[in-house]
């Protein structure tokens, strides 16, 4: 990769970090989720007091009091198991270290420095999976619009267990990619090693230990490559079962049956594809439709891309297993973001190639929606300008594409994805969330 395309991408990331930390302690405001505290808390107390103790909502702890910060509510229950102890461990270390070493001492400009650092290396591993799948330019495109998308920004910013888990997926996936072809028994253990801390950040990370089984035996590693992942990330869940059992057993079987008796159904599919949200607000961001349809168009295609859209399957399969039917928790999503900026910039590239209409879906989406977000909340909409601007969307390249003019329809598909990615900008940085 020459100086030139190393600059480039530096100088994205470098706008990445200035979207992320503007006004970040602001918004999402305080409260908007208490789970921010509830990390932070349990990693506090397991290095200080070597017990997880936290806030949750749960009746069936057996030791509780009630504390109030600063108008927040919470009812402190130990020893805690809401969560698996990853995050909250990174979390609460890291308060700590800035000498915030007590519940009334947390502060969100300090904590949300976490997932902030976290999903940066996130965006880099975005890069540097699809160009590796696909090509520089792709990775430039996956970057973009990872860095840029308001929903993907804005949710990249919060004290939460997927923006841990985003990146240890991205390096299993990245790692495996690497490795394909040549899977030692060391590299098994590795991966393993990942997926068990994917569980340890989550339960919903069993999903990369499922995919990336999966993807082991689809390029035939071996079944005694296989056994020993298996068996490293068993190793993990049989430590998490000790870690409940060690602080109290009843409880912590009485927790997971709990979480694993909420309400399912199939409706949470349609709740996941219609229903962008930002924390606890949703946002109409057309990425994330446009990246959801990109996903599932690549299923078409499954030799080219089975290790974006196979752990993508996976994790979608398990929040369908697992996740409650209602409710704004636009974090559930997060792990999904990157394959879904991946699969929106590879389908984009391949159709500038192409000279296809797949960038006509992109302005369906990304577009209108960005003509809401843009210009009706600045300067109101009327039925005649936006059909003055669904012209100006679509006819030239209709035109174009009647024509035959390659050229000129190539330029003006790279114009409007720029375009796009610059209105991305505005509106991110602009961000409010609401109260």
């Amino acid at each position: 990769m020459g100086k030139l395309k190393v600059i480039l991408v530096i100088f994205i990331l470098a706008v990445a970090l200035i979207l992320k930390l503007h006004n970040y302690s602001i918004y999402p405001q305080r409260g908007a989720t208490s789970d921010e505290y509830s990390y932070s808390f349990q990693g506090i107390s397991l290095w200080t007091k070597h017990l997880p103790i936290s806030w949750s909502a749960f009746t069936a702890y057996q030791h509780r009091y009630d504390l109030t910060i600063n108008k927040i509510y919470f009812p402190i229950v130990y020893p805690y198991f809401d969560h698996t102890p990853l995050n909250g461990l990174l979390v609460g270390g890291w308060s700590i270290l800035f000498g915030q070493d007590t519940f009334l001492k947390v502060d969100l400009k300090t904590v949300r420095l976490v997932p902030i650092i976290l999903s940066m290396i996130s965006a880099i591993f975005v890069f540097l999976l699809a160009k590796k799948l696909y090509g520089y330019k792709t990775g430039i495109f996956a970057l973009l619009i990872y860095a840029t998308a308001t929903i993907f920004v804005i949710n990249g910013r919060v004290v939460l267990a997927e923006n841990l888990l985003t990146p240890l997926f991205l390096l299993a996936i990245y790692l495996f990619s690497l490795w394909s072809k040549n899977i030692s028994y060391k590299k098994s253990i590795l991966i393993g090693i990942l997926c068990g801390l994917s569980f340890w950040t989550k339960e919903l990370g069993i999903a990369l230990f499922l995919a990336m089984s999966y993807l082991f035996m689809a390029e035939k590693a071996g079944l005694k490559k296989i056994l020993i992942m298996a068996f490293v990330f068993l190793f993990f869940v049989a430590l998490y079962v000790v870690y409940g059992f060690y602080f109290d057993k009843e409880v912590f079987l009485q927790i997971l049956f709990l979480q694993s008796g909420r309400t399912i159904g199939p409706q949470t599919l349609n709740y996941i594809l219609s229903t962008p949200i930002i924390v606890n607000k949703v946002f109409y961001d057309g990425w994330y439709f446009f990246g959801f349809i990109s996903l599932f168009s690549s299923f078409l295609n499954y030799k080219k891309n089975k290790i974006v859209f196979i752990p993508a399957f996976f994790y979608l399969f398990a929040l369908i297993f697992a996740l409650t039917s209602g409710g704004e928790m636009g974090w559930y999503i997060i792990p999904l973001f990157p394959f879904m900026a991946i699969a929106s910039a590879s389908l984009l590239v391949e159709g500038f190639k192409q000279k296809n209409w797949y960038v006509f879906v992109m302005l369906l989406f990304a577009g209108l929606s960005e003509i809401k977000l843009l210009y009706e909340a600045n300067f109101g909409l009327t039925a005649m300008q936006f059909r003055v601007q669904l012209l100006i969307m679509f006819a030239p390249f209709i035109l174009l594409l009647l024509w035959k003019k390659e050229k000129w329809l190539n330029i003006l598909s790279h114009a409007w994805f720029y375009l796009l990615i610059f209105g991305n900008i505005l509106i991110t940085y602009n961000y409010i969330h609401p109260a």
